[in-house]
């Protein structure tokens, strides 16, 4: 989405919880809006500013209706080109931010974010029924399926009476023939699982899976993930010894929730220790704001890590090409101010086909000098 006169992007994070006649969310988005009024009514451009103060009115309905707490979804986002009637609008089950912005392009870090600590994640829920498995994204937890055990005894030799080699009516002896049932009914129990890892690793990969969490029964939890942390897409294997087959899909994924986001925010650090060492290396990576955007000018770039609390400033040229303050190239004097080298460094990236990875405070050290910035290449 592109447009010259500006796209609006509004932002809001609505807790259903606010019975308040004025949230905080609205306030803030609402505070927004009227500093976008304001700052077009002052631009010398007419044209412009009755054609955004227009869209602004002709869109309030809808952006009630991402303010309205009422709606679904806890994160609530717009997004509308001034120029057309086309309105784009999305909600997830975590928090976005509360904002509003009018810029050429839609403003895209709070969904960076959202697809950094949103991102997708398994979660099995094994026990002596079988296996559940949840997808867990942006906040929004599905059942995937279920995979029953089934005990089929149809060949197996029935035991009753004392084991070989006792007598009649000796209670230690008989006693373990339940005991000897028992262990092979978990025997099979173990094998079945064992024989679901292929399967659970083919549904990782088809849902785009970064880490699974398998909750359950210590020894069957330990069955499931043999094989499955040595995968090649070094997916992050979590184990919870608690069983929770019984508990709803949300429930199992509010029992697994704090677990995977302390993984998400390992995976972060990981990431941005590797583009370092990379780069300190001479190895494909970057670190700091001008070794970066120069790998974005080559379109080198393969994955983009940036501490999300950092607010960066550079130069714009004319043709669209980004650099820190002092580094313009010889006989270019041109280039405007760019008061969000990190956004725009964002839009580089998805619209190149990198990753993006927003580093959470609790990893953004990692980077702390080479000013939030990092850079994994493609060459």
């Amino acid at each position: 989405m592109n447009d010259e006169m500006g796209v609006l992007s509004v932002y809001a994070t609505a807790d259903p919880r606010d019975k308040s006649a004025s949230p905080a969310w609205r306030l803030a988005v609402g505070n927004e809006l009227g500093a976008l009024r304001n700052g077009v009514a002052d631009q010398g451009d007419k044209g412009r500013r009755d054609a955004v103060l227009d869209r602004l009115d002709r869109l309030q309905p809808e952006i009630e209706t991402v303010l309205d707490s009422a709606e679904s979804g806890v994160g609530r986002a717009l997004f509308a080109p001034v120029s057309s009637d086309e309105v784009h609008t999305l909600t997830v089950q975590m928090p976005l931010d509360d904002c509003a912005v009018l810029e050429r392009r839609p403003y895209l870090r709070p969904l960076a974010g959202a697809l950094t600590f949103g991102a997708p994640a398994g979660v099995l829920a094994v026990s002596h029924e079988g296996m559940r498995v949840i997808d867990l994204r942006f906040g929004i937890a599905r059942e995937v399926t279920r995979l029953a055990f089934e005990l089929d005894t149809g060949d197996w030799r029935i035991m009753r009476g004392p084991a070989a080699g006792g007598q009649a009516g000796s209670p230690s002896r008989s006693a373990n023939q339940p005991d000897r049932f028992d262990r092979r009914v978990e025997d099979n129990l173990q094998r079945y699982l064992s024989s679901l890892r292929p399967r659970v690793a083919e549904m990782a990969d088809g849902h785009g899976w970064e880490s699974l969490a398998i909750t359950g029964d210590r020894r069957l939890i330990e069955v499931v993930r043999k094989g499955l942390s040595a995968s090649p897409a070094r997916r992050d294997v979590i184990l919870l010894d608690r069983v929770a087959e019984s508990l709803s899909t949300n429930e199992i994924a509010a029992l697994a929730r704090p677990e995977l986001e302390r993984s998400r925010s390992r995976r972060c650090r990981a990431v941005a220790e590797q583009a370092r060492e990379a780069a300190l290396s001479g190895g494909p990576g970057t670190t700091g704001i001008s070794d970066t955007l120069g790998a974005f000018r080559e379109n080198r770039v393969a994955h983009l890590v940036l501490d999300g609390a950092r607010k960066l400033r550079g130069r714009r040229t004319p043709d669209a090409r980004y650099y820190p303050h002092g580094e313009l190239p010889p006989g270019e004097s041109a280039a405007a101010e760019e008061n969000d080298l990190g956004e725009r460094m964002i839009e580089l990236a998805f619209t190149s086909g990198a990753q993006v990875t927003m580093l959470p405070p609790e990893a953004a050290d990692v980077l702390a000098e080479e000013d939030g910035v990092a850079a994994l290449l493609r060459w």
